[in-house]
């Protein structure tokens, strides 16, 4: 019977690491220690290890894979991100790897392990909703870019979108129309996107002109079902003709407290909501006026950052605009 040969796999076993840390210690690269790497040269002779020279040919040249470790694949907006990460890489002649993930910042290591095993150029991170993120650490000598989210030590490049623009434009599209006693109702205070989007709202109004009053702009879960209850409170308490909804499952649960409480959208009340999460927005009657997250984009702008500076990414953060959806509902 023929013996098998000895395998990375094998020696990694041995030593109880991965076999990325094999590859990285029988390459001579920086990824690992000089102990671990001596550890790994003595184990690989004993146990009579022979590279593959074809395997080792293909290794050293530039690889044409990326990877994309994220949460989304679950959420409605993976198509748009995916779609404009592969578009890039596609036309580029490179290829995606997707892991997915339920915490992007901590994800589970048979993911990145597989990656790096594929030596793949870059890695995008991408996240549900706009965050700080620590970097894993094990990604620390990989090109990373972060999508809707940015490091919280400020070493990776980002690429965000502009909440506080997307805040302006739902303002303006209810003002537009004529709407001057307006209110919003917001995400929990404590986020990225709640801060931001309530920034550029606040801004609007006062460019136009109008005061704030701080009883107008009230919070809400991110779910329908909790901003029913907030939102009908608010449309009982006051005489509001516009309502911006800090995101579109929000406008959900507020065209219901409409409803119920008989006012006719757009008629007496205007509202617009903010994701264009299309699944929602295109299927509301009226279609309801959002503004749009760029997934599309980001995910086409970060492939580009990715592939163009693989080798040496400057720090930086990319701001995408988010474009305004005018249905039928202001």
């Amino acid at each position: 019977m023929t013996k098998r040969s000895v395998t990375m796999s094998d020696v990694a076993r041995q030593l109880g690491i991965s076999r990325s840390a094999v590859s990285f210690a029988l390459n001579n690269e920086a990824q690992v220690s000089r102990e671990t790497r001596e550890r790994v040269i003595a184990k690989a002779a004993e146990l009579g290890y022979r590279p593959n020279a074809g395997a080792r040919a293909l290794a050293g040249q530039k690889t044409d894979l990326f990877g994309l470790v994220t949460d989304i694949v679950s959420t409605p907006f993976a198509g748009d991100l995916i779609a404009g990460a592969q578009e890039w890489f596609w036309g580029h002649g490179k290829s995606l790897l997707i892991a997915g993930t339920a915490t992007p910042e901590r994800p589970d290591a048979r993911s990145i392990e597989m990656m790096l095993e594929h030596r793949v150029g870059g890695i995008m991170i991408a996240t549900t909703w706009n965050r700080a993120i620590d970097v894993p650490a094990a990604l620390e000598n990989v090109p990373v870019v972060l999508v809707h989210c940015f490091d919280a030590l400020g070493e990776r490049p980002s690429i965000i979108p502009d909440e506080e623009q997307g805040g302006r434009e739902a303002a303006q599209m209810l003002l537009a129309r004529g709407r001057r006693r307006i209110a919003m109702i917001n995400l929990p205070e404590d986020l990225v996107a709640a801060q931001g989007r309530r920034l550029g709202f606040e801004k609007a109004l006062v460019a136009a002109g109008m005061a704030i009053d701080p009883a107008s702009i009230v919070t809400s879960g991110p779910e329908p079902d909790s901003a029913y209850d907030v939102a009908r409170a608010l449309l009982a308490a006051g005489d509001i003709d516009g309502v911006f909804c800090a995101n579109d499952r929000i406008a959900m649960g507020t065209y219901d407290a409409a409803r119920d409480l008989g006012l006719r959208i757009p008629e007496d009340l205007s509202i617009v909501g903010f994701d264009n999460q299309e699944t929602i927005a295109k299927y509301l009657r009226p279609a309801l006026s959002t503004v749009a997250l760029p997934f599309r984009e980001m995910g086409r702008r970060g492939a580009e950052l990715l592939t163009r500076a693989s080798e040496d990414i400057d720090r930086k953060k990319i701001v995408i605009s988010c474009p305004p959806i005018a249905r039928n509902s202001v």
